[in-house]
C-alpha cells in the first residue's frame, strides 16, 4: 500500500511540477494525478521511475511505496 501522504510531501518539496514529472514518467498529467490520489496504482517500474526523479533513497522509497498499515 502506499503512504500517499508521504508520497505527495516528497512530490511537493521536490520542487517539480506534477505536469513535469508526468512528462518525465511518460504520464499524462492526469494518470499521475489519479495514481498519487489512490485512484489508480503505480506499477513497479513507475514507482522506481518517481523515486529516481524525486531522488528518494532506497528507504525512503520502501516507505512511500511499500507501506504496511
Amino acid at each position: 500500500m502506499i503512504d500517499r501522504e508521504r508520497l505527495n510531501q516528497k512530490v511537493q518539496v521536490s520542487g517539480y511540477k506534477r505536469k513535469y514529472l508526468a512528462r518525465a514518467m511518460r504520464l499524462s498529467d492526469n494518470a499521475l494525478r489519479n495514481k498519487l490520489e489512490g485512484k489508480s496504482e503505480f506499477k513497479l517500474s513507475e514507482a522506481q521511475r518517481l523515486s529516481v526523479l524525486l531522488g528518494l533513497s532506497p528507504e525512503e522509497q520502501a516507505r512511500c511505496f511499500w507501506y504496511l498499515t
